[in-house]
């Protein structure tokens, strides 16, 4: 099967941290994708082309966005507008309207307001696509079967309810899957991303790999994932994260 490249944004800001992509490098991005051929795509489009050609959508990239931050509503959307790109936003649904205060945030990104729930509506109305991202951002391992079953079928549930509309999709908290989650993740939406830091290509759909955008500041190195000259780059920084996931 061919590749494709989802992309993983959270908070669209200058503050420099981790989870952490300035505006105008956003933009830049956008307009990078677009004068390359390439289109941007909600991961419910790029799911319903793979269903109904059995490969991934040429020359598209998957847009996703973690958490929900209220800067995307004021920075992503008009960039995307501009270039006629859509994108999956996966909200935290217990804190729509509040502040990322669900752990101690990122160095240097401190606290920012996330989206409320008329902003959501509005975006889902432009077609964006919402997906979940649990209630409370918890960390899905450390859950009882019914905990996690609250966490990320609650979750779609609520969100549903304020929208109107089917959830599909879904991203695991610090990317991390268990087995009890990937089975309630599996009877409740139509797919899921990790954080496994790779392109997309013949994975179960629940536990679909992404590429994090705090490895790919630069246009020049997005150019070269669009041109696939930039896998043996994401493998040594997989392997790396691995390697301090082991030592922590």
């Amino acid at each position: 099967m061919n590749s494709l490249a989802i992309l993983t944004y959270h908070s669209l800001d200058t503050s420099g941290s981790v989870v952490s992509v300035a505006p105008q490098a956003f933009a830049d991005q956008m307009s990078t994708l677009a004068e390359a051929g390439f289109c941007g795509v909600s991961l419910r489009e790029a799911l319903s082309h793979r269903e109904a050609h059995a490969a991934w959508p040429e020359r598209c990239v998957a847009l996703t966005f973690d958490d929900g931050f209220a800067n995307f509503y004021e920075e992503a959307m008009p960039a995307l507008v501009r270039h006629s790109f859509t994108a999956t936003v996966f909200v935290i649904s217990g804190y729509v309207g509040g502040r990322n205060d669900w752990a101690p945030p990122p160095a240097r990104l401190g606290l920012r307001e996330m989206l409320t729930w008329p902003q959501i509506a509005e975006m889902s109305a432009a077609g964006i696509e919402i997906g979940a991202h649990t209630r409370n951002h918890k960390d899905l391992r450390q859950l009882s079967t019914a905990e996690a079953q609250e966490e990320i079928g609650g979750s779609r549930v609520e969100i549903e309810d304020r929208l109107g509309q089917p959830v599909d999709s879904f991203a695991y908290p610090f990317g991390y899957v268990s087995p009890t989650s990937l089975e309630i993740v599996q009877r409740e939406f139509r797919a899921a991303c990790t954080t496994v830091l790779r392109r997309a290509s013949a994975e179960p759909l629940h536990e679909l790999p992404r590429v994090d955008m705090y490895y790919l500041r630069a246009a020049r190195q997005l150019s070269q994932l669009l041109e696939a000259r930039l896998d043996r780059y994401l493998t040594v920084r997989r392997l790396a994260r691995m390697a301090r996931a082991t030592l922590t």
